[in-house]
Order: structure tokens, then sequence, then C-alpha cells
């Protein structure tokens, strides 16, 4: 799966950007069938915000999750991303 990873009105540190490669990667262990992630980070007046859609073949999975600190945006969205492709997978299961 390929990750990227965006930064939106600041200068993301590069172990920002490492956590967040790695918590995103994670999600192959769920659902195979995604082809590659675009994360966006972005930070307006003291909020952050943490978005990330990933593609499979023939879907698209999209999770927002704002917050005070960006690191724990990021675990939140990649949680709520997680459910979406477990539910994605077991009805795929159940065809």
């Amino acid at each position: 799966m390929r990750v990227e990873v965006t930064a939106r009105h600041f200068k993301a540190p590069k172990e920002l950007r490492d956590f967040t490669e790695k918590e995103v990667t994670k999600l192959e262990r769920y659902f195979d069938g995604v082809l590659n992630c675009r994360v966006i980070l972005s930070r307006e007046n003291g909020r952050v915000s943490a978005e990330i859609v990933a593609h499979s073949k023939k879907r698209q999975f999209k999770v927002i999750e704002t917050g005070q600190k960006m690191d724990r945006a990021v675990v939140v969205a990649v949680d709520k991303l997680r459910t979406q492709l477990q539910r994605h997978k077991a009805r795929l299961i159940h065809k």
C-alpha cells in the first residue's frame, strides 16, 4: 500500500510523518484490498485535523478527525477507518 502524507498550513516534522505512515500501514492487517492512502494533516485556529482517504479497487473510504493534538487525531482517524474497512470486508465475505 502506498501512503502519501500532506501537511496544510504548517510544516510537518519528519517524526509526525513517520508516525502517520506507520499508523496507516497497520490498516493492511484488516483489509488487504487498499491500494493507496492519502493523509492530509492541517492546522487552523489552534485546531488540528487529520483526513484519510483510502482507495480500493471499487470503493473510496474517507475519514476526518479533528482535535487538539495531531498524533491523537491520526490515531482516532485510523481507528475509524479500520472500522469502515472491517465492515466492508464483512459485506464482501457475506455476498
